[in-house]
């Protein structure tokens, strides 16, 4: 008897936390349709004054050399100066639309691919100046990524190096710091990467 009280119980629990599963899920889900409702409803906001990325021309290493990967480098990232770049973070689509209106969404959905493409261009341009032995060139162009919110690991990485080199520790802590407020997937391993340059260069 005692073992048959004991599997009727076990039954009723199981049966308790399967509906309560449900009735979560279902609520998370009308949550969710009542907040998409809502942004689908949010009249159209005005843009202009978003903090839009300007590139730093005239702190970069333009013209430095004749190579054919440079060049196309630096005609990416003239190419990008003339469009609206902007970092969106880890902001959803219902996100935007409640903060800018749906009328936004395509426009913010292109500026946010315009900073992808820059920050992919800032990492491929930093490891092409290394290759070619333009160190200091390389740093400004990968200490510009960092400031304008790339999460690339390799930007991280490749900038954590340079400043190992040079034992420059103070710079080492602000990049662990930035590395810290990443929502990244490589966020530990980028962390751990910066931690292993602090110890070297101390």
């Amino acid at each position: 008897m005692i073992f048959l009280g004991l599997f009727i119980f076990f039954i009723f629990l199981v049966a308790y936390y399967r509906k309560k599963g449900i009735q979560d899920q279902e609520a998370v889900e009308t949550a969710f349709w009542n907040r998409e409702n809502e942004a689908n409803h949010t009249r159209r906001q005005d843009i202009s004054g978003l903090s839009y990325i300007t590139i730093p021309f005239e702190k970069f290493p333009m013209d430095i050399c004749d190579n054919p990967e440079i060049k196309e480098f630096e005609q990416t990232l003239t190419e990008l100066s003339s469009k609206k770049i902007l970092n969106l973070g880890s902001q959803t689509n219902t996100d935007l639309k409640l903060k800018y209106g749906p009328a936004n969404l395509e426009m913010l959905g292109e500026y946010d691919e315009n900073f992808s493409i820059l920050c992919r261009t800032l990492v491929s341009y930093a490891e092409c100046l290394l290759k070619l032995g333009y160190r200091k060139e390389a740093q400004i162009v990968l200490e510009f990524g960092i400031s304008c919110g790339s999460d690339h690991s390799r930007n991280y990485r490749m900038l954590a190096d340079l400043y190992q080199e040079q034992h420059q520790t103070k710079e080492l802590a602000s990049l662990l710091a930035k590395a810290n407020e990443l929502d990244s997937p490589m966020k530990q391993s980028i962390i751990s990467h910066i931690e292993e340059k602090m110890t070297a260069a101390s």
